[in-house]
């Protein structure tokens, strides 16, 4: 039997499930920071929250392949899905599990560097009326199989409409013995005088931030202008203020590469 090749440490292989031999390297993409409710919020001001945007950009989203409409009968009814979709795709959504639970079987087979696995969720701070979606972590460091992605229908007799092109998964690295190393110790904060003092002083210097920005916003009210994004992110966090020394290297965002297609035409 041919051993599997091993998985480099800084990679996820992605895997086109066996049988597939249309394109689906559009199927998959980094995932996007910006969301339409963010853009609509006055002054865009929901940018401001540096671990929202960070979120928006963690990891890998797997798109839906094809218009699709589903309406759940609800439990009381028989259970039912039913759905109408644009046209036949492999990796159209589904029923499977019943429960009014909607199935996407993905194109790719994942496999991560060794004590690695995948967190598989929806997509990071995007609301569905009626539906949400079903968050898992896969062993994919072994698992030699394609896992599906599914989302809850919560109210029955709604059509719930899935777009082409709109994420229906996102996948990102996670290690798996990090949670069961980790330990957590409730403490009052006076034990760390320090620390406390960074924290009493960040206090000081939000109110004057948070004043200079109520400031910008009637500025660019004036301009007629919406603000760029990185004028939003004038606080302490944004910067990375406010870290021991403020020398950390601070991200406020993830760049997640683009895949790389080495399927052979």
């Amino acid at each position: 039997m041919t051993t599997p090749l091993d998985v480099p440490s800084n990679t996820i292989m992605a895997y086109v499930v066996p049988g597939v031999t249309h394109d689906v390297s559009q199927s998959i993409r980094p995932c996007k920071i910006t969301r339409d409710w963010m853009d609509a919020t006055p002054a865009r001001y929901a940018y401001r929250c540096i671990p929202l945007t960070a979120a928006n950009s963690m990891g890998w989203e797997i798109l839906n392949p094809v218009d699709t409409e589903i309406v759940w009968d609800g439990k009381e009814k028989g259970d039912q899905l039913h759905f109408k979709v644009q046209r036949a795709d492999p990796f159209a959504a589904r029923p499977h599990f019943g429960g009014g639970t909607v199935t996407w079987y993905v194109p790719f087979i994942f496999r991560t560097p060794p004590d690695y696995g995948l967190i598989v969720a929806g997509p990071a701070n995007q609301d569905k009326a009626g539906v949400v979606p079903l968050d898992a972590f896969i062993r994919t460091d072994w698992l030699s199989f394609p896992f599906t992605m599914n989302w809850r229908i919560t109210q029955p007799d709604t059509k719930i409409v899935f777009k082409a092109g709109e994420p229906i998964c996102r996948i990102f690295p996670y290690p798996l013995a990090l949670l069961n190393e980790m330990k957590m110790e409730i403490r009052d904060l006076a034990d760390d005088l320090g620390f406390m003092q960074q924290v009493q002083q960040w206090e000081v210097e939000r109110r004057t931030n948070y004043q200079k920005q109520k400031d910008a916003e009637q500025q660019w009210a004036r301009e007629g202008r919406k603000p760029e994004l990185k004028e939003l992110w004038n606080s302490q966090y944004a910067k990375g203020e406010g870290a021991e020394n403020n020398k950390v290297k601070h991200q406020n965002m993830f760049k997640c590469e683009e895949p790389t297609n080495l399927r052979k035409k």
